[in-house]
């Protein structure tokens, strides 16, 4: 992990995790790691990691099952999947759309740009 000045730890380490939940690596209904080894881990304060996972408890992708540690919950890769194509679709997409025109690229040029990108022939 990769820890930038900008953004609070705790709050990147919820994205490592979301991250992990969204690509699978963390799969839905099984334990994530405990506090002590990812605090152990990533050389962290186990209050940050605490307060990254309360953070996602609260969001809704993580569970904490008493007696058996914190679980990803069921429709977490789901919900994350969701939130993460409208975040790209309203700010990744307009802002490429806005540089496109900045830089004269014409829309059937960037079409055809994403179709080459995506292995579709033009």
């Amino acid at each position: 992990m990769n820890f930038d000045q900008k953004t609070p730890i705790y709050q990147q380490l919820a994205e490592s995790i979301r991250q992990d939940i969204l690509s699978g690596a963390l799969p839905e209904e099984t334990a994530i790691p405990s506090i002590r080894q990812i605090s152990s881990e990533y050389s962290l304060n186990p209050q940050t990691v605490l307060n990254a996972t309360q953070l996602l408890i609260q969001e809704g992708l993580l569970e904490k099952r008493r007696g058996l540690g914190l679980f990803v919950e069921k429709k977490a890769q789901k919900q994350l999947n969701k939130s993460a194509s409208e975040r790209f679709k309203s700010e990744t997409i307009q802002s490429l759309v806005e540089e496109a025109r900045l830089l004269a690229i014409s829309k059937t040029d960037l079409i055809d740009l994403i179709q080459i990108n995506y292995g579709e022939e033009v």
